[in-house]
């Protein structure tokens, strides 16, 4: 760790500042401040942190060893060029290593099938912009390279990318199509767990349709207009609704939750092109 005092007299977001200083990305920034590796007045902080005159910044900015095992998963390939892959990633796959799963992940998966990927953000996720929850299926984009993921991360961030689910939830809605605009936030009780939080919650916008109802549960299509953690499964269980198999938010009943990625599309990252991929209904749909 180095300690550095900021001397400045204007204010600057720390992860614009670090990044000026040492030279790494801001989503780099952004992921050391994650792991707790970035301090102010040996506090941890965002990477939107503000700096101000006086501050004394305590980082460490080293770079893992990558020692990540290539594994031989057969994973579903739906489109590929030089700069992107979009994969239809199977229920039951994790995203990405963590501590209880180093080998058998899509990241693994994706190693094995091709070395170049993206190194932005965190060290164990490479190639990976976004993800789906472990028992979600469907499309996800990975980044071949540092310049698509920037772009394709921006298009996230400024929320131009399309993405459709299709969900199985509990019951029947009393408006069969509408809008769900309630803030989310990390539980305050369980930390695996977010939760509906008019205070201290950021903003989550989803929309949906029903498709279908039978058998005391329905089909409904989401459009996600926001990206929050567990966006679809805080929002249908706080509604009273929640998936079929979300033992977490509601009921365990059955292998998993019923969700399903089916549509994404989004300009290309360096053609500018317009990308649109949809995937055929799930067998449980």
């Amino acid at each position: 760790m180095q300690s550095v005092r900021y001397d400045a007299t204007d204010t600057r977001r720390i992860d614009v500042w670090l990044s000026s200083q040492e030279k790494f990305s801001r989503s780099y920034i952004k992921a050391r401040c994650q792991e707790q590796k970035i301090l102010v007045n040996n506090k941890a902080v965002k990477a939107s942190h503000i700096l101000k005159e006086g501050d004394v910044v305590t980082y460490d900015l080293t770079q893992p060893e990558l020692n990540l095992q290539a594994t031989d998963i057969k994973i579903d390939i739906i489109f590929e060029d030089n700069d992107l892959m979009i994969i239809n990633k199977p229920a039951g796959l994790t995203v990405h290593p963590g501590a209880g799963n180093k080998t058998n992940t899509l990241v693994n998966a994706l190693l094995f099938h091709n070395k170049q990927l993206s190194d932005q953000g965190q060290v164990f996720r490479p190639g990976i912009i976004h993800r789906l929850d472990k028992d979600t299926s469907g499309l996800m984009v990975v980044a071949k390279n540092n310049q698509a993921h920037n772009l394709i991360a921006e298009e996230f961030k400024q929320r131009t990318v399309e993405k459709k689910y299709l969900a199985l939830i509990h019951g029947y809605l009393k408006e069969k199509e509408g809008h769900i605009k309630l803030p989310i936030a990390r539980h305050t009780n369980n930390y695996q767990k977010f939760a509906v939080n008019m205070l201290k919650g950021k903003d989550a916008h989803t929309e949906y349709k029903v498709v279908k109802e039978f058998n005391e549960k329905s089909l409904v299509d989401i459009t996600l207009h926001t990206g929050r953690t567990h966006q679809i499964r805080v929002h249908f269980s706080h509604l009273g609704h929640a998936l079929v198999g979300d033992g977490l938010y509601g009921k365990k009943g059955g292998e998993r939750q019923l969700l399903h990625a089916y549509h994404l599309s989004f300009n290309h990252p360096v053609s500018g092109k317009k990308l649109s991929f949809t995937l055929s209904f799930p067998k449980w749909a």
